[in-house]
Parts: structure tokens; C-alpha cells; sequence
């Protein structure tokens, strides 16, 4: 059984409230609009009352632009807006990508090869290097 609501304003009421209207009628929590027993179980608004919103109408939603962030730079220019896009300064992602994969490889590398730790790292660098460059090539391909 679904919780009671108000017809009004279709507030969830507690249990112990509905109980209490079956004595005396008490004002709505949320409206203030006053209840009693016979409104809250015995119409038809309290059971067909949904607490999700309505849904928009399709004519207002279907010309929207799929883009959400449409609109957000008007005041730049195109020159502007494609140089954000570009992979330079001052954030290069495949030297940032190069490096951290040395990083990781360096110090698994270390870790993996205790008796010479520089050669594990040397190896390691240079197996995160090749690897990264690999994926991030891919990655600009499948652009």
C-alpha cells in the first residue's frame, strides 16, 4: 500500500498523523490545509497523485541543441574557441601521458628488480615511454 498523501500539496504523511485524523482533523504539515480521514483515504486524488514531476512537452525539448555547453563562450571568438581545443601549451596531453607512464614504468621497474634497482628502472622507463607514445598514437588515430 502506498503512503498517504496530501491532496493538496501531495506531501508524504506520517503514519502516525493519518491515525490521528481518524479523531480529529489537523492541518497539513506542508499546506497547512486542514485533513481529515475521509480526504486523505478515500479520494482518488491521493492515489493518482505522482510525486515525479511532469514531463516536459516534446515541442520544447526537441529543437534543443545536443551541445550543453552551447552558448557558454560567446563572447570568444573561433580562433579563440580552437585554440582550447588544440593539444599545446600549456597543457600537452601526450607529454604529460609520456611522462607519467615513465614515472609509473621507472618505479615498477625498481620494484621489480631489487638486485640492480637502475637497470629495473632504465628498463621500466623505457617499457612506460614505448607504451604510452604507442596508446596515445592509437588514441589520435581513432579521432
Amino acid at each position: 500500500m502506498p503512503p498517504k498523501q496530501c491532496p493538496a500539496c501531495g506531501r508524504f504523511l506520517r503514519n502516525a498523523f493519518v491515525e490521528g485524523l481518524a479523531e480529529t482533523p489537523a492541518p497539513c504539515p506542508g499546506c497547512d490545509e486542514v485533513l481529515d480521514a475521509t480526504v486523505v483515504d478515500g479520494g482518488a486524488t491521493t492515489q493518482e497523485r505522482s510525486v515525479r514531476p511532469p514531463d516536459l512537452e516534446p515541442d520544447l525539448v526537441r529543437d534543443r541543441p545536443r551541445d550543453v555547453l552551447v552558448g557558454w563562450d560567446q563572447d570568444a571568438d573561433a580562433e579563440e574557441i580552437a585554440s582550447w581545443r588544440a593539444d599545446r601549451r600549456p597543457f600537452p596531453t601526450d607529454a604529460v601521458a609520456v611522462v607519467a607512464a615513465a614515472l609509473v614504468g621507472g618505479a615498477g621497474g625498481v620494484v621489480s628488480d631489487r638486485a640492480r634497482p637502475v637497470r629495473g628502472a632504465v628498463a621500466g622507463m623505457t617499457l612506460g615511454v614505448v607504451l604510452a607514445a604507442a596508446v596515445r598514437r592509437v588514441w589520435r588515430l581513432s579521432d
